[in-house]
């Protein structure tokens, strides 16, 4: 980069790169290409490196603006990479680079050299305005050490509480089955609020709260979370964080490969499950209900049984020596085990019989009279309730059955079936060309709940945690019970909040929200104390809102 005269060497006690790029009689195609080369070559420095502070020296406007786009696009320029602008130009010719400064870890440093040689340090603070200028936050001379004049110290941690307590965009899409309540507001200009009755967007606003920040709501047009297009772009939510036109996501997404090359993500907070809504069935008696207390393997162990007497009683007489008695006929062993097994009377003559012919037809007696006593009574119980069929308990119990399968549109449950190259996501994705699949808006779920899986023409594959809140409502508004929950948990994902990439925000966001929301599990004493207050504050918080709204 050009240097000041008087540079000619610079020392670091772990090494120093240094690249300049020459601007003065050079095409500015030449030096637009020489400045890509050297941004590329400083990102390869900075991904092999634990720590690194890029210095740019040079006293041409146009040329830091350059540098400065050039780095943010390059990705040069992450939270973690200390950025230091060295120059002598006035503070109103460098206003064009206040973005780059206020959403990097930089300082900007003005050298006055009128009477004698004096370095003035500014930091640019996040979401100041317009109105706003740099903060002054040091200067030093030659010949005397750095004096502070401002809180801030060197390179300071300004995203970890916003100074100005700005507001935030964020973006949300939000269930028909969230919660709201409407209360007073004298702030705001129509009277009233609406709260979100959701625990983890209460988790992000009490967050919020510690850092200083307020929310501003915007939500997609198209109401998704995100899926990729051809282009290589995003809907959605995820859209919205990849154009950098909000700075987090409110709702929690999923986190998922696609999605982590568009977007970056915190820690993860909570680990999701989907579910099947499926319509319950009438109540109705069986006509096999006859069949049902003994199952196919106790009934062929009965009939093993059975061969087995039969066997035994067959080949008895031959094992005694005795010719003189008259050996019993085995149409009449046959006739006896099953007049026994039918419970009926003996009316064939037994007098004849031997010892162990008799102990043998007496051990079946005991045995059939055991399974029909138990036979009764599971029959007894069973024609006394009416049995409600569950079809749908498994996945891949939608295949045997004609109905359509709906999910959230712009969803990773949408993504999971149709990014599916085989399995049995693929065979659930290909009934779309029988017309059994079918992404829908979040916002019309109630409406094809009530309309279409009421019916038991549709059921609906959603997060479990919505998929027990959309039941328990129905039921409330309903005051009958018309679906269950299949059995089976699917598609099982990490949930996050979802932040533009290199955002400055995401270690700020992570250093609150890991620890807090490992507090909702299970927890100890010494889990607390490890915690910071900060975060134990939070917990009593969120805890309280969750046995309140639940």
């Amino acid at each position: 980069m050009s240097k000041f005269n008087g540079v000619s060497e610079v020392a670091a006690p772990n090494g120093v790169g240094m690249f300049q790029v020459a601007t003065d009689g050079r095409d500015s195609n030449v030096t637009q290409a020489q400045l890509s080369w050297v941004i590329s070559q400083c990102r390869k420095l900075r991904l092999v490196s634990w720590f690194v502070t890029v210095v740019v020296v040079s006293d041409n406007p146009v040329f830091l603006a350059a540098v400065a786009e050039w780095s943010l696009e390059g990705r040069l320029l992450v939270w973690s990479t200390k950025l230091l602008i060295l120059t002598r130009l006035p503070l109103h010719h460098v206003y064009h680079l206040r973005n780059t400064l206020a959403i990097t870890n930089s300082m900007l440093l003005l050298i006055d050299n009128t009477s004698i040689l004096r370095c003035f340090v500014y930091v640019e603070v996040p979401y100041s305005g317009e109105g706003f200028r740099p903060l002054w936050t040091g200067t030093w001379t030659a010949h005397e050490t750095p004096a502070l004049v401002s809180r801030f110290p060197f390179f300071p941690e300004k995203f970890k509480k916003l100074a100005n307590g700005p507001k935030i965009n964020v973006t949300y899409v939000a269930y028909p089955s969230t919660k709201t309540m409407v209360v007073d507001d004298p702030d705001n200009p129509r009277g009233k609020k609406v709260i979100l009755l959701d625990p983890e967007i209460r988790l992000i606003e009490l967050i919020a709260e510690n850092m200083n920040f307020s929310l501003q709501i915007n939500s997609p047009p198209d109401q998704a979370w995100g899926t990729e297009m051809p282009n290589g772009s995003f809907t959605g939510m995820v859209g919205m964080l990849q154009r950098k036109e909000v700075d987090f996501s409110l709702s929690l997404l999923h986190v998922t490969y696609t999605r982590a090359r568009a977007i970056d993500y915190t820690f993860p907070l909570n680990v999701w499950h989907s579910r099947i809504i499926v319509r319950r069935g009438i109540p109705e008696v069986d006509p096999w209900g006859f069949a049902l207390p003994l199952k196919a393997e106790v009934w062929f162990s009965l009939f093993m049984a059975l061969l087995a007497v039969l066997a035994a009683l067959a080949v008895l007489p031959y094992w005694f020596f005795d010719k003189t008695l008259t050996r019993t006929k085995f149409s009449s062993i046959y006739q006896s085990c099953i007049r026994v097994l039918l419970q009926e009377d003996l009316d064939v003559k037994v007098s004849g019989w031997r010892w162990g012919e008799r102990l043998l037809l007496g051990v079946w007696m005991m045995m059939v009279l055991v399974i029909a006593q138990s036979y009764q009574g599971h029959l007894m119980s069973l024609l006394a309730v009416r049995y409600i069929p569950l079809p749908i308990q498994m996945l891949k119990d939608i295949l045997h059955h004609p109905v359509v399968v709906l999910t959230p549109k712009g969803t990773t449950q949408a993504s999971s079936f149709l990014d599916a190259e085989s399995g049995l996501l693929r065979q659930i994705a290909d009934l779309r060309h029988e017309g059994r699949f079918q992404p829908v808006y979040v916002s019309e779920l109630g409406i094809y709940l009530d309309k279409h899986v009421r019916r038991g023409t549709h059921v609906i594959v959603l997060l479990n945690s919505r998929t027990t809140v959309m039941v328990a409502q129905d039921f409330s508004d309903k005051g009958r019970c018309d679906f269950y929950e299949a059995k089976e948990e699917i598609l099982p994902m990490l949930g996050a909040i979802g932040l533009p990439k290199d955002s400055p925000l995401l270690p700020a966001l992570n250093s609150r929200a890991a620890g807090s929301w490992v507090m909702l599990n299970d927890i100890t004493v010494s889990d607390i104390i490890l915690l910071t207050n900060l975060n134990k504050k939070i917990v009593v918080e969120l805890r309280t809102f969750i046995s309140k709204y639940g």
